[in-house]
């Protein structure tokens, strides 16, 4: 193993759209996880604007989860208009650079009740959805694949903590050969009757602001991770850097914030937050810059 004498080490860390606030504390994180090795190791990652991009290179949004779902044929040009509106109305409270984490989890809760009330009675479109899947391939970030290969390689286990649509973050890890044994998903999966019909999502809701308060403790991921106690992760908003705080044996976390929105108004907030900031990247060279150091 080979420890850093200074972040300029690293090449992709000198790029103008890398924001690091503490270089000295960072430093030390990376340098602790090296001399830590990958076996002390597990990553953490939202899916949304995360693994996959803000927008492809002709300017167009990429999909989210529930973007995914509303683009299924069979599903209901009302659930379509009213989801749309629902995303228009609430989307911008997501970003609000200037209003409370407090404020912002009321408006969240609003959103996923409305939002998950209108798939109530709805019958989910399998088939349709592994089509829409097959044109999320192109969407993830350049390096997601390399990201992934490491970490198989090196038996890191990979939590995709999302607070999307479960059914459809695992559809598309599928379609593009992401999910592999040592990744594992949670989020909101559905519920469903005997008749098939979805009666709503199972467990208590996750969404964008309450990730720390969402107990992974009993699932098969936390079993995987209790000896390691170094974390990277990476994420697209605010509440995404409190991701691992249900994990209260985990030492050093190295916190990447992916900035695609409000750029202007966000990037102080995201600093103070995030360990590295890259704003409107849409590749994982830094993350997988600081795995190669990982030996």
């Amino acid at each position: 193993m080979k420890m850093l004498a200074s972040l300029s080490d690293i090449p992709e860390f000198k790029r103008p759209n890398v924001y690091i606030d503490n270089k000295e504390d960072l430093l030390r994180k990376i340098n602790r996880i090296v001399s830590d090795g990958h076996k002390k190791l597990q990553i953490v990652t939202d899916f949304d604007h995360t693994l996959t991009r803000h927008n492809m290179d002709n300017g167009s949004t990429v999909l989210t989860s529930y973007g995914m779902f509303r683009e299924c044929p069979s599903v209901p040009k009302d659930y379509k208009d009213e989801e749309i509106r629902l995303a228009e109305k609430y989307k911008p409270i997501e970003v609000d650079h200037l209003m409370s984490t407090e404020e912002k989890t009321k408006h969240m809760i609003d959103w996923y009740k409305a939002g998950h009330k209108l798939l109530e009675g709805m019958k989910f479109p399998k088939a349709e959805l592994e089509q829409v899947s097959e044109s999320m391939k192109e969407c993830f970030r350049i390096g997601v694949k390399e990201l992934i290969k490491w970490s198989e390689v090196h038996q890191v286990p990979v939590l995709v903590f999302s607070a999307g649509l479960g059914e459809c973050v695992v559809s598309a890890l599928k379609a593009a050969n992401l999910l592999l044994p040592h990744v594992k998903v949670v989020s909101n999966f559905l519920d469903f009757d005997d008749t098939g019909s979805i009666i709503g999502v199972k467990g208590d809701v996750i969404h964008t602001h309450n990730k720390n308060e969402t107990a992974i403790k009993n699932t098969e991921y936390y079993k995987m991770v209790k000896e390691r106690n170094n974390v990277l992760l990476m994420g697209d908003n605010i509440g995404d850097a409190k991701m691992a705080e249900g994990m209260e044996h985990c030492d050093v976390i190295i916190k990447i914030g992916f900035l695609g929105r409000n750029t202007d108004g966000n990037l102080q907030n995201y600093i103070k937050t995030f360990d590295i900031v890259l704003v409107n990247d849409h590749t994982m060279d830094v993350a997988n810059s600081i795995l190669k150091c990982v030996l």
